[in-house]
């Protein structure tokens, strides 16, 4: 899985880099300018237009006037703009600058009502933490009106690299060239959407680098799909696969137990059994055939006895779930007690979680083998909070509910980040705006609950099953808007983001085609 780095591990790797294995300053700075030099290269002609270099005094500015020179010698037509005061360039940028005067590159005053059709921001780097004011504030908002194509070089500047947070004002981008390894502030929004397009390029440094010290952070590809998702063998059966239990719906809420349950089968899931009220079957019988059922009646049986038909559930299954429709009535309450009791790994979602954050002493029933699956809404009431404070520290919340409590913390939001009991984190780099639709969330608790059945580790099938999950949604994204999206779309395209991260690209003839 590719590292992610906040602001004082990348630049720990830069000094051990420079310390430790004897690359230059310099040398580390030539190679940045030429990835941002060849990423441009491939998107913008000569014939396109002027090019407007904006560097600050720092090496993220050398950087952007190395970029500039080779731009120019490569017949690009290039200003160089510094706003910054040339007397305090680090050592490394003044002779960036230098060298550029001297290639004969122009340096202009005055940017207003200048045409150019590309912006290099390279005013500041990953180590910036105070906020932008003043002159260089409004820079930037003159920046961003520019009708100009606009790459950030390592980062945007204005752009927080630990948090994503926006430091008063901050250049949008369209593309951000950055080196090493992916920043966490540029997964997490708001820095994502001034990020635009990431490109993450190798100048040399990479894990050597980290000298033993690796970072906490952690992002999936499709790669790591294709390494991690269990294995299919030919001498197999059903039984090879995993037996999930998904309790979840209650009367006129059947919908969340198909959703998860079908998601667990199409997740790879040998055999998913429902265990719902009587109102359901019917309904869960011609919609998913493929699902063992096992109902109680409410009011009618006494909890006792739905007690007693779920722990035989308990005794069949390999990974739970809990909470997807479920309601927060007596019965449920029962169920997710009896649940977190039976020392088997569990998913806990949706009404699971509210009953948690109603019930501290429960609550403190979490333990290692749990998932935790909150939306900002259900992981504000489990911390006693409120959403705001939630969404503007979502590596914080997740990471201390984890370690707190001992379960894996996936919290739900624009980007998903997954808190891990030992301090480690990832975050969920694929979905879309489209999946902010009624379903999704069952969707991808049944997916976690499928490659926990399939025998996956705890954070491994968090990870993978957070990235699957997204992938699919944007795939459904990509056949039918983020308008027309709902919850059966990102279901239907589950098997699909599977073959195509395991390289297998699902074709369909065309009708009338042989």
């Amino acid at each position: 899985m590719r590292y992610l780095v906040n602001s004082q591990e990348m630049k720990r790797c830069d000094k051990n880099t420079i310390e430790t294995y004897g690359i230059s300053s310099l040398a580390l700075m030539e190679r940045a300018a030429l990835a941002v030099f060849w990423e441009v290269k491939s998107r913008f002609s000569v014939d396109d237009g002027w090019i407007l270099a904006v560097c600050g005094a720092g090496n993220n500015g050398g950087d952007g006037f190395a970029v500039a020179r080779l731009l120019h010698l490569a017949g690009y037509g290039v200003e160089l703009y510094c706003p910054m005061d040339q007397a305090r360039m680090t050592e490394e940028a003044r002779r960036q600058y230098e060298a550029a005067k001297k290639y004969g590159v122009t340096e202009c005053r005055d940017i207003s009502g200048r045409p150019y059709a590309l912006i290099l921001d390279a005013l500041f780097g990953v180590g910036l933490s105070r906020g932008i004011e003043g002159p260089i504030r409004a820079l930037l908002e003159e920046l961003n009106r520019m009708d100009a194509y606009r790459v950030s070089v390592d980062i945007a500047s204005g752009i927080l690299a630990d948090s994503g947070q926006a430091l008063g004002a901050a250049f949008r981008a369209d593309l951000t060239v950055t080196f090493g390894f992916p920043k966490i502030g540029q997964l997490l929004y708001p820095g994502a959407g001034y990020t635009g397009e990431l490109s993450v390029c190798d100048i040399g440094i990479d894990s050597h680098s980290f000298l033993g010290q690796e970072p906490q952070g952690r992002c999936v590809s499709q790669k790591d799909v294709k390494e991690l998702l269990p294995k299919r063998v030919p001498y197999s059966n059903k039984g090879s696969y995993g037996k999930a239990l998904i309790v979840a719906g209650s009367k006129d809420m059947a919908g969340a137990a198909y959703f998860a349950a079908r998601a667990a089968y199409l997740s790879g899931c040998g055999l998913v059994r429902i265990f719902t009220v009587r109102e359901n079957r019917d309904i869960l019988l011609s919609m998913l055939p493929e699902a063992i059922l096992t109902t109680y009646e409410e009011d009618v049986e006494g909890i006792g006895e739905a007690l007693e038909k779920l722990s035989g559930c308990l005794s069949w299954a390999d990974a739970l779930l809990v909470g997807p429709g479920l309601g927060q009535g007596e019965y449920a309450q029962a169920i997710v007690t009896q649940m977190l009791r039976a020392g088997k790994r569990l998913v806990l979602d949706a009404d699971a979680l509210n009953i948690l954050s109603g019930n501290k002493l429960l609550l403190k029933e979490l333990r290692e083998g749990c998932i935790v699956t909150p939306h900002l809404g259900e992981m504000a009431r489990l911390l006693g909070t409120d959403v705001a404070k939630v969404q503007g520290q979502l590596l914080t919340a997740a990471r201390e509910f984890a370690k707190e409590h001992g379960a894996v913390c996936v919290l739900k939001d624009a980007r998903t980040v997954i808190g891990m009991p030992d301090g480690t984190f990832f975050i969920n780099a694929s979905g879309n705006d489209g999946m902010a639709t009624a379903g999704c969330g069952d969707v991808l608790a049944g997916v976690l609950a499928g490659l926990l059945a399939q025998g996956m580790p705890l954070g491994a099938a968090a990870a993978i099953g957070a990235y699957l999950h997204g992938m699919a949604g944007d795939m459904a994204k990509e056949a039918r808007g983020a308008y027309g999206m709902v919850a059966s779309d990102v279901l239907s395209m589950l098997p699909d983001a599977i073959l195509r991260c395991m390289g297998q690209e699902h074709c369909q003839k065309k009708e009338g085609s042989e």
